[in-house]
């Protein structure tokens, strides 16, 4: 009964996730059959990390974050930069929280506190969940709602975009073809300048589905503040596809006094006026930076 190494499954009944709109794997309808509900979705493990699933795409995202630990590299990062990895006691900024996977994660790795910052209503309650599941007390764990953009304006722009998947909600755009329209109000939006003097931090995972880049070219040398030494962001190419606007970002870090070093993208990717093709993809549209202060 397994979707992934070490991950075991779990349980809510057919007919719940029916009714939320989702299908549940093959294997996880077997196994589902007289287990004690865990609020509804797949309980996932993988070592002393346990996580709440409420479709495929989270369960995807669980093997991703956690398993596969996609946002850490561990000997180096591209180009013979330096390992990302969490180190003891380090004070993490997760914004684009989704339901805690990432903050379970770097808890489990050794940080200290992770805040969590994430927009929507029923991926925040997830969230807590998860934390609560795995026994994260609020002094380690902080979690915020909160939409995170360049600039705290107007009332618009605290307005979600719905997508069909859970883990792809957006202010700026989602990645279904026909959008069916769905939205919602959120209380609050803040700039990454307002939480980090809020919530000092010693490093950032970003990934908020494309609005990442406007957030980074909103931030200033100074903007970081003193404690931040590391930031790893999830861009997204099928919200901002030319190859230009990713270049942009990356030149406005370093001008500001980061190393980069970003994940490799195709050859057909390559020179500066190329756009980004998603029928070349296969949905693989995001690519990780990595960034150290200089």
């Amino acid at each position: 009964q397994a979707v992934a190494v070490r991950i075991s499954l779990a349980r809510s009944t057919p007919s719940a996730l029916a009714k939320m709109g989702h299908r549940m794997p093959q294997a996880a309808r077997a196994s589902s059959g007289g287990r004690k509900s865990t609020g509804g979705g797949t309980l996932l493990r993988h070592g002393a990390v346990k996580g709440v699933a409420r479709n495929p795409q989270e369960v995807n995202r669980f093997k991703w974050v956690i398993t596969d630990g996609k946002y850490f590299r561990k000997r180096a990062t591209p180009g013979g930069g330096p390992p990302f990895i969490v180190e003891q006691g380090e004070r993490w900024l997760d914004v684009g929280a989704n339901v805690g996977f990432f903050a379970l994660c770097a808890l489990d790795l050794g940080a200290s506190s992770v805040t969590c910052v994430e927009a929507e209503r029923a991926n925040v309650a997830a969230l807590r969940s998860n934390l609560k599941l795995n026994g994260h007390p609020m002094r380690r764990a902080r979690v915020l709602r909160a939409l995170v953009r360049g600039r705290a304006g107007s009332p618009r722009s605290r307005v979600l975009l719905l997508s069909r998947k859970t883990t792809r909600h957006s202010v700026l755009s989602v990645p279904e073809r026909e959008h069916d329209g769905a939205r919602q109000a959120v209380p609050e939006a803040v700039t990454l300048r307002q939480l980090l003097a809020d919530w000092p931090s010693d490093a950032v995972k970003l990934n908020i589905e494309g609005a990442e880049r406007e957030v980074l070219l909103s931030m200033g040398s100074r903007s970081w503040g003193p404690h931040i030494k590391k930031l790893v962001v999830e861009y997204s190419f099928d919200v901002f596809p030319r190859r230009c606007d990713f270049d942009e970002v990356l030149k406005h870090l370093r001008a500001t006094g980061w190393r980069v070093y970003p994940e490799s993208v195709p050859a057909w990717f390559a020179s500066v006026d190329a756009t980004w093709d998603r029928r070349k993809t296969l949905g693989n549209d995001a690519r990780q930076i990595w960034a150290f202060r200089a």
